[in-house]
């Protein structure tokens, strides 16, 4: 799935339904917002890379992240903006949030050229939509992939496969992480 090293953590889910998605999405936004807390320190974006087929459900996760960070405004797919961005309230300090979408990306390159690189040189969240399609991006967080469990249409069963990375240049998960895993458990 990745071309990472090890994960600190691989977890694979069946069977999800839309809801059961959204769920999961909380809870790893809950780890990275705790994971941010615990390490003030760092000034690198906590990227997200979401991986799948058109409609497997991307936005919907990120919609589903985005909500469990606080944020009340519509959620829309930014295939045709690139990016949208957003701001939350991280214990007294503004906390950026970028969702990017590379589906529409014509060449690889695109991306740097058209001044995105500096959205991963601040502390922020990025989440990124088909990062296959942009050569050169920093190296993920977590990873995450969205599939139909056969039938591919838009009620159909999910499969969801989520790594977790700790990078020496950003922040460490191993706290946090035994409360996703008792979080998602429940789910």
């Amino acid at each position: 799935m990745s071309q990472n090293p090890k994960p600190l953590l691989r977890k694979e889910f069946r069977h999800l339904d839309v809801q059961a998605c959204e769920q999961i999405a909380a809870a790893t936004a809950r780890l990275v917002l705790q994971a941010l807390r615990q390490d003030r320190h760092n000034k690198t974006a906590v990227q997200i890379e979401l991986r799948g087929e058109l409609g497997a459900g991307k936005t919907t996760w990120v919609r589903g992240f985005l909500r469990a960070c606080g944020i009340r405004d519509r959620v829309k797919s930014p295939s045709f903006s690139v990016v949208e961005s957003y701001e939350i309230d991280l214990e007294g300090a503004a906390l950026p949030i970028h969702h990017i979408d590379f589906y529409r990306q014509a060449s690889p390159a695109d991306w740097s050229s058209a001044g995105l690189r500096d959205l991963f040189a601040q502390q922020a969240i990025v989440l990124i939509e088909w990062p296959q399609r942009a050569a050169g991006l920093p190296a993920a967080h977590i990873v995450l992939e969205l599939s139909w469990e056969e039938d591919i249409s838009g009620d159909a069963p999910r499969c969801l496969t989520i790594e977790f990375f700790n990078r020496p240049d950003g922040l460490s998960f191993d706290g946090p992480l035994a409360q996703w895993i008792a979080d998602v458990d429940r789910s």
